[in-house]
């Protein structure tokens, strides 16, 4: 890899394990996360549109190839967000974790069939050793209160946010490589964040009215600050996924690790937990399946 792919992977999963950590500051700061979640997707979307106007507003009137498609992801986005909170109310933080990082599976072996990415050995080993690090490092010591809801549902909502984060990242990988392109992909981006917005505000605005949920500052303020970290995760995401000769499933386990090792270190050193022998085993495979993937 080249200096700009590592600068490219390093930052997207930096900031993706960012997004982890202002999520676990909702909680501290008791932020609705409806209102912060549509305020991180709007704040997103204007990013996108005006970081680059005199652009977006010549390609407008060429945007209809991708606007359902657009739409239809940032639906998706928000839907899979929703999908990950019921799954750690109802299922726990583990079943949570797991899910929606082993997820990566989805993506991998989609680029393995459709793209026809090359599956050598050492690039099998690396693959491998990539899911192995992100279950060990996920896996966490629970007490059994915390799962408490038996039933089909512990099963059915891990199903589906391991889906839906899977339908997720291989929806960025086709939209990178049959739809985005220089001079669109702000514009592409404005419609996909923006979509997740309105569906957010429309809950938001039923919570207003019907269940008396005010707006409040602080809750815009921490969807702004969500959304700009949103938005420039995704166009590093997208910047290091187009890089020549990278390959879909090499560049989906790499970033997943990389977000595994980030959100460690940073739980670590910003919530003080602690690490289990088997997360350290885990940690020292995510860094030999980088080194393998790389190679």
């Amino acid at each position: 890899m080249n200096a700009e792919m590592i600068l490219n992977l390093v930052v997207a999963s930096f900031l993706s394990a960012i997004l982890y950590v202002i999520l676990k500051y909702f909680q501290v700061f008791k932020i609705n996360n409806l209102q912060g979640l549509t305020f991180n997707y709007m704040t997103a979307s204007s990013f996108a549109f005006f970081s680059n106007f005199e652009k977006n507003i010549d390609c407008f009137n060429h945007c209809e190839s991708f606007l359902i498609y657009g739409l239809g992801i940032g639906l998706l986005f928000i839907s899979v967000f929703y999908t990950a909170a019921l799954t750690a109310q109802h299922a726990g933080i583990t079943a949570t974790s797991i899910a929606g990082k082993m997820s990566m599976v989805i993506p991998i072996i989609f680029g393995l069939w459709y793209f026809g990415d090359q599956l050598t050995p050492i690039r099998t080993l690396g693959i491998f050793t990539a899911l192995a690090a992100v279950l060990l490092s996920t896996i966490k010591k629970k007490k059994m209160a915390e799962e408490e809801h038996h039933g089909k549902l512990i099963l059915l909502l891990p199903l589906l946010l391991f889906i839906g984060s899977g339908l997720v990242d291989t929806s960025i990988k086709l939209s990178e490589h049959y739809i985005i392109k220089p001079d669109n992909q702000d514009l592409f981006l404005t419609y996909l964040f923006g979509s997740a917005g309105i569906l957010g505000g429309i809950g938001s605005l039923y919570n207003r009215f019907y269940k008396k949920n005010k707006f409040e500052w602080k809750n815009i303020l921490a969807g702004i600050i969500l959304g700009i970290t949103n938005y420039y995760s995704l166009v590093f995401l997208i910047q290091f996924l187009a890089s020549p000769g990278l390959e879909s499933s090499i560049g989906f386990a790499m970033t997943n690790v990389l977000v595994v090792i980030f959100s460690t270190l940073m739980g670590i050193f910003l919530f003080k937990e602690k690490l289990s022998p088997m997360n350290q085993a885990g940690i020292a495979l995510a860094i030999s399946s980088i080194i393998i993937l790389g190679y």
